[in-house]
């Protein structure tokens, strides 16, 4: 389990996309120089971050996201939802994504390490389930989407009926990028996830 010291650490790295010295990652974290240098080596050697040297500095990184799935689909196609994912990722600039079904549960995920699947899952189908409620009271339809504006990121939610596609993100990334990519990127994982599950896709 990570300690406080190596969560402030891994948020940190998280927000920046090209990568903190040791000493602005002591001072976005506010930690010491000293304790920022026991957990970087720490997490370094978990396998969450690394480093580049860059002149006589080490340039520190997350490294590639953490990615779950729970079997529920064909090796074939868990490959293919994490190449989803993954180009959805890299187009729309995001920090990570997950698919969830309707009763909380993460089926795939690529998030970084600061995020838990299970919990993130849970919380977003509670606030679907409440949106869902205020979409019916105001007769507005079916609810396709929920954006969430934090001071230093946002998520987004695509509803495609059984299972949500959502969307972690920076304050830098574009929105209407994101919006277009989730709904583009939904539309190819239920398609590929109701397929004839006697095929091998």
């Amino acid at each position: 389990m990570s300690s406080y010291y190596e969560k402030r650490i891994l948020k940190v790295l998280e927000e920046s996309r090209d990568g903190l010295t040791t000493v602005s990652i002591a001072e976005k974290a506010n930690i010491s120089k000293t304790t920022a240098l026991k957990y970087l080596a720490s997490l370094k050697a978990s396998g969450k971050i690394d480093y580049i040297e860059v002149g006589p500095a080490k340039l520190w990184r997350v490294t590639p996201t953490q990615e779950i799935d729970l079997g529920r689909a064909s090796t074939s196609k868990k490959r293919k939802v994490r190449l989803i994912l993954k180009e959805f990722k890299e187009i729309a600039g995001l920090l990570g994504s997950a698919v969830v079904d309707n009763d909380g549960l993460t089926i795939f995920a690529d998030l970084p390490w600061s995020k838990k699947p299970e919990r993130i899952g849970s919380i977003i189908s509670r606030l679907l389930q409440l949106a869902n409620r205020s979409a019916e009271e105001a007769d507005i339809g079916q609810l396709k989407n929920i954006i969430i504006e934090g001071e230093r990121g946002r998520i987004v939610a695509c509803n495609e009926g059984n299972f949500l596609l959502i969307a972690f993100s920076n304050k830098e990334a574009a929105l209407g990028m994101i919006k277009i990519e989730i709904e583009e990127s939904a539309k190819k994982i239920k398609k590929l996830l109701n397929l004839d599950s006697s095929s091998d896709v």
